[in-house]
């Protein structure tokens, strides 16, 4: 019989609090069959960092991770098979990193699912999915509200689509997908409605290269969009 984990974590601050205290997670785990739920409620939330990530290894889990608040920082390391997580932030001033398998072979991120979403101005978002190995049948989700948000999302593997949904002004995407297509080819569907958006998207590797953009800018100044497809 699998055996089973489910980890449920409530931190709440005070909204008399100064803005100095924060609430922080770090967590590393390792096995199969992880069921984890972590929610922030406050300023300054912080779940891992750059020199602390917030580590999960294993096949077949799920994590559920919501911040709400201003001045984000959301770090998190997702190594294994059948991995299925769902990030939600909400606040000014996030600091989201996603990865995978971006910096070791010893693992893999076949079969991983993330859906993010992201509500407020001045985000950065980075997705790194199998840069060292891989990957097979990934699927990243991404919905982004608010100004001046930025998203790094690079992915290597096959059959690995990407959407991403967008409203806002002065937005930034960099969109790099490469590896084999698989039968079905890479498909990158990207909405945005706002003004004064930058998009670069590379897409590389046997098979096809799918991508559906709409961009509706209304009356504001007009997108700046670069696409790369090769073979």
């Amino acid at each position: 019989m699998r055996n089973m984990h489910k980890i449920f974590l409530i931190l709440l601050m005070s909204a008399g609090l100064s803005p100095a205290f924060a609430n922080d997670i770090y967590i590393t785990q390792s096995g199969a069959g992880l069921n984890l739920d972590l929610i922030q409620d406050g300023q300054n939330n912080v779940m891992g960092t750059t020199s602390a990530r917030m580590m999960l290894s294993g096949t077949t889990s799920v994590l559920y991770a919501r911040q709400t608040g201003n001045t984000n920082v959301l770090t998190l390391d997702l190594e294994g098979t059948s991995l299925n997580a769902n990030l939600a932030v909400t606040g000014d001033t996030n600091d989201v990193v996603l990865k995978c398998n971006a910096g070791s072979s010893s693992s893999y991120c076949d079969n991983w699912t993330a859906d993010i979403d992201i509500t407020g101005d001045s985000s950065n978002i980075d997705i790194d999915v199998a840069t060292t190995a891989a990957s097979n049948a990934s699927n990243v989700v991404l919905q982004a509200t608010g100004d001046s948000t930025t998203v790094n999302l690079d992915i290597d593997g096959a059959s690995a689509p990407v959407s991403i949904t967008a409203v806002g002004n002065l937005n930034n995407f960099q969109v790099n997908l490469d590896g084999p297509g698989d039968s079905n080819g890479h498909q990158i569907t990207i909405h945005h409605t706002g003004n004064s958006a930058t998009y670069d998207v590379v897409q590389s590797g046997a098979y096809d290269s799918i991508l559906d953009i709409i961009t509706n800018t209304g009356s504001g100044a007009a997108a700046d969009v670069d696409i790369s497809q090769t073979q």
